[in-house]
């Protein structure tokens, strides 16, 4: 402001000088001046007063004019810290009110630009907040820059919203590698990792997205989806197809094997006729056996959405009389059934479906028992629900067992060869399918070489 100022006055006084000398050559044109000391005195005196009033309105001008100038600078940088002070107002006849507008609506446009980022940034952490997928944003210093609490839930661990390696993260080879290759070959990757091994499997979809922000800088977005229980349900698929094959390979292998051996001359001998059809009743039965699992299965499912037929009825008659049908199979390996239940205890529920409930979970308990074993049927109660227990000192179930002995078809045994129990492998299948029919839970406690117990959870008042 100095240096301007000093201009200022230098013009000032190149303009007064001029008009001074222009106004007396025209004095002098029209009337002769006599010169003397005490008229150039005079006139010096009015140039200078006249050059010191118009010098201070000009300084006072110039004064006012900084003050809005710096007003404007001012502001400019606060816009640039993202700061945003009231608007600048002149009147419409100064001269740089043109430019206060344009500083003015400058800052309006930043300032709603600014908000609009702010909202935006705000939708997008509460999109990723409840984001089922885990999303992870890396640089290329390879550092984590987001993520959300989905990728800290399927990575098990608390993610620190600090940029660090994502390595601190990332211990798993299989996920590492996808991002690596990713960042290796400037393309998105895709890969099923197991970040879980059973039991408690999980398996997730990892997906990289790279992108080149410039030459030398690029974010990897990576993104895991759960796929567990789409993973489960094909493995269970594949076990369902090779299980059924092999349940109804086994029978249909044994008929046409002694029908073809009978066809071949067999049947002439009484003892290996009697011998051989006894075996071809046996395994037909078990092919119907296996058949009519499978279509009270699909039944049973089916039938899971329509209204229950619930009654009011004693639940220990309704036992004593599935224990009745499977005495003559718990005599033959003398085992002692105990029925641990209040005759006074009255429950309400789908009989027909409980009734099944009760018969396959009692005929587990005797065909995996062991020789002079012991069944315990008990029943408890609280506010809500109703428990029903079979415990048995069995042969037991192993941890790794108990968590797919309600799939269909599947079998606790070590390996086929290896049953001591013949079966379809469905009936645990049904209960399960029953007892959710029921509105209600199935449980299992079990231990190999101790026993197994069986608890069923059902409502004490059903929705109909």
């Amino acid at each position: 402001m100095h240096n301007q100022w000093q201009q200022t006055v230098r013009l000032l006084a190149l303009e007064n000088g001029l008009i001074l000398g222009l106004g007396l050559v025209v004095l002098q044109r029209f009337s002769p001046i006599k010169w003397s000391a005490a008229l150039v005195g005079a006139l010096i005196l009015a140039w200078f007063i006249l050059a010191a009033i118009e010098a201070g309105f000009v300084w006072f001008q110039q004064k006012e004019r900084q003050k809005t100038i710096d007003r404007m600078e001012a502001k400019l940088r606060q816009m640039s810290s993202q700061q945003f002070p009231p608007h600048i107002l002149l009147p419409q006849s100064d001269p740089l009110y043109s430019l206060s507008q344009a500083v003015n609506q400058l800052e309006s446009y930043q300032r709603n630009q600014t908000r609009r980022a702010e909202l935006q940034e705000k939708e997008l952490m509460m999109i990723m907040r409840y984001l089922p997928v885990g999303v992870m944003v890396i640089d290329h210093h390879r550092q984590v820059q987001l993520s959300n609490p989905a990728m800290g839930d399927l990575l098990q661990q608390s993610i620190n919203a600090v940029a660090h390696l994502y390595t601190k993260d990332i211990q798993l080879y299989a996920l590492t590698k996808v991002i690596e290759d990713t960042i290796t070959t400037q393309h998105n990757q895709r890969a099923t990792i197991t970040l879980t091994p059973a039991p408690n499997t999980q398996v997730v979809e990892a997906t990289t997205v790279y992108i080149q922000n410039s030459r030398a800088h690029f974010q990897i977005v990576l993104m895991l989806y759960d796929i567990t229980e789409v993973y489960m349900i094909e493995q269970m698929q594949d076990d369902f197809v090779s299980n059924a094959s092999h349940e109804l390979k086994t029978p249909i292998t044994a008929i046409a094997g002694f029908t073809e051996t009978l066809l071949d001359g067999a049947k002439d001998d009484p003892a290996t006729l009697t011998q051989f059809l006894q075996i071809i009743s046996d395994e037909s039965q078990r092919l119907i056996d296996l058949i009519q699992d499978v279509l009270s299965l699909s039944r049973i499912r089916a039938q899971s959405t329509t209204t229950l037929s619930v009654q009011t009825v004693k639940l220990k008659p309704l036992i004593d009389q599935e224990k009745t049908l499977l005495q003559q199979t718990s005599d033959h390996q003398h085992l002692t059934v105990i029925t641990d239940i209040d005759p006074a205890i009255q429950v309400t529920a789908d009989v027909q479906k409980l009734s099944q409930v009760v018969k396959n979970l009692l005929s587990n308990a005797i065909k995996y028992n062991r020789p002079n074993g012991r069944v315990t049927i008990s029943a408890t109660a609280d506010t809500e629900h109703w428990y029903l227990r079979v415990r048995d000192n069995g042969i037991g179930i192993s941890a790794d067992d108990q968590q797919r002995i309600f799939e269909r078809f599947y079998r606790a045994s070590p390996s086929r060869s290896q049953q001591v129990v013949s079966g379809t492998g469905l009936g645990l299948a049904i209960v399960k399918e029953l007892v959710t029919a029921m509105q209600g839970q199935i449980a299992v406690t079990s231990q190999r070489g101790v026993g197994t117990t069986m608890t069923v959870t059902l409502p004490l008042k059903p929705s109909e």
